[in-house]
């Protein structure tokens, strides 16, 4: 067809409007579904998610590196380059809030009643909480691009770098979308708060079969995983009573449906549509069709799929091993001490590694020496992926209620409850303890946390090793305004504030942006 043949204006016009994708409740829930793939499930080898923990667990202070030279991982905090993973986290982030802005404008543009017909139930059980799910989305994207790309929050500082844009509307034409408010530090936090809080609101304790989607029960968010994103956001923001009011909001008020009755294996062995008892909210990679979890977790834990990685990067840091007690100096002795084997989370959620060097004649049978990589010490690397029997579809747990006793745990310290603080670091300490090893019960034990004893050092270290390569540390170490140690890289400590821990957006993003011009 010639280029001429275009010339007739008329052909261009539409004969009836652009018609809504939901045109039915039941055709709703579509919209929420795709931006939890956009964020958590897209891609063999990489997903949004996965690639926010990954780089939270290179920067931190607790692993090491066990690769020659850094290249792409960003363990020497090499934060001014960008990186291609970096940049997805940026680019996809901003798809599903996108995607999140035009189901809720869908929603506000009909005064809350797209659908006519619906009866009370229907707009309680459905409309509301996917509305929910909406808010919960966008506000856990803003919380990723926020601990990614933007300068820590520093309580009563100005907290005004405009570092990444704030978009809370769809774009109605290039312009708009091209010249997008920039929200400054304070604005992009605000509106974590604000989205996390409408969803808290909007979402429902569980899910109610018969009444709800059948997709909701798999992982989703419900009041409970907004109430520890509010948690979150508020412990990084340095509000302490604040992190810990929705802290105990979800340990105190969620009726039975979590708690640490379970081994700790139990939140990352499951394979079907299923969870463990402390896990609030999880990736269901159970899915053969969907499914599967993302490839690159291999680069901070044991399995790959069903078998053991021989590319693993990190291991935990050596200088960390020697202060919670499970090495005392891997360099040049390789016991491996009665702290770490009488804990569970190492018997069951890490894995030990022997050094390459050892010669052929002298390895010992059962255990596993490093190939791809030239460590010549024993090294102790987290074993938290493709741990179900459905190897690597095996379910991932985003929020966990561990987390969120420690997180009270520190806060009550804070605010000087020391009562408090060791009664929850004992709830957490006291499911890892095996009694069997140690040879006595927790409670008779040294290790037992009173109120005259605990530090919050004792925390911190507790968290480290509950919370290892889950891309918690350096998130922690910011919240709690504190220096970060710089571990196996050299002496001394990192500002908190410091851009070694803030990554660059993409440049074609500064680029084609009239916000960065």
């Amino acid at each position: 067809m010639q280029v001429s043949a275009c010339k007739n204006d008329d052909f261009f016009d539409l004969e009836r409007p652009v018609q809504s994708p939901w045109t039915k409740l039941s055709e709703f829930d579509r919209a929420v579904v795709g931006p939890y793939a956009w964020l958590f499930s897209k891609g063999d080898w990489g997903n949004v998610y996965n690639y926010w923990y990954l780089y939270k667990n290179a920067i931190a202070d607790d692993v090491a590196w066990a690769t020659p030279g850094d290249g792409t991982w960003g363990w020497y905090r090499d934060t001014e380059a960008n990186k291609a993973w970096t940049d997805d986290i940026f680019n996809t982030s901003y798809s599903a809030i996108s995607s999140v802005n035009d189901a809720i404008q869908f929603v506000d543009d009909a005064g809350g009643t797209p659908f006519p017909n619906m009866t009370a139930e229907d707009k309680q059980y459905n409309l509301d909480r996917i509305v929910g799910e909406l808010y919960f989305i966008r506000g856990f994207a803003y919380y990723m691009l926020a601990t990614t790309f933007c300068t820590a929050y520093v309580p009563g500082g100005p907290n005004d770098a405009k570092q990444i844009p704030l978009r809370v509307k769809k774009a109605t034409d290039y312009q708009d979308a091209s010249n997008p408010k920039m929200g400054t530090v304070q604005e992009i936090w605000d509106q974590i708060l604000a989205d996390f809080e409408k969803a808290q609101q909007l979402l429902p304790e569980r899910f109610v079969t018969g009444k709800m989607h059948a997709s909701y029960q798999a992982g989703r968010a419900n009041k409970f995983a907004a109430a520890a994103m509010l948690s979150r956001a508020h412990f990084a923001m340095g509000n302490y009573p604040k992190a810990l009011e929705f802290a105990s909001f979800v340990i105190d008020k969620n009726g039975g449906d979590y708690d640490l009755s379970e081994d700790p294996i139990q939140a990352f062995n499951k394979s079907t549509l299923a969870r463990g008892k402390e896990t609030i909210m999880y990736i269901p990679s159970y899915d053969i069709t969907f499914g599967k979890q993302n490839l690159h977790s291999t680069c901070f834990s044991n399995m790959f799929q069903k078998t053991v990685c021989t590319w693993t990067a990190t291991h935990m840091d050596y200088q960390t091993l020697k202060r919670i007690g499970w090495m005392q100096n891997a360099k040049t002795d390789t016991t491996i001490g009665i702290a770490a084997r009488r804990d569970k989370r190492f018997s069951q959620l890490c894995f030990v590694r022997e050094p390459a060097n050892v010669p052929t004649a002298q390895r010992v049978p059962g255990r596993f020496y490093e190939t791809r990589v030239n460590l010549t010490w024993r090294t102790i690397v987290a074993d938290k992926a493709a741990r179900g029997p459905g190897a690597g579809y095996t379910n991932v747990p985003q929020i966990r209620l561990a987390e969120m006793y420690l997180t009270r745990a520190i806060c009550a310290f804070k605010a000087g409850d020391k009562k408090q603080a060791a009664a929850d670091l004992n709830i957490v300490r006291k499911r890892a303890w095996d009694a069997r090893v140690a040879g006595v019960a927790y409670e008779s034990s040294g290790s037992l946390a009173t109120e005259g004893n605990i530090t919050e050092q004792m925390i911190s270290d507790e968290r480290l090793i509950e919370m290892f390569c889950e891309g918690d540390r350096i998130d922690y170490l910011r919240a709690l305004k504190t220096a970060v140690g710089n571990g196996d890289r050299g002496s001394g400590t990192t500002p908190y504030t410091s851009q070694a821990f803030v990554w660059p957006v993409p440049v074609v993003e500064k680029s084609l942006n009239q916000g960065y011009q």
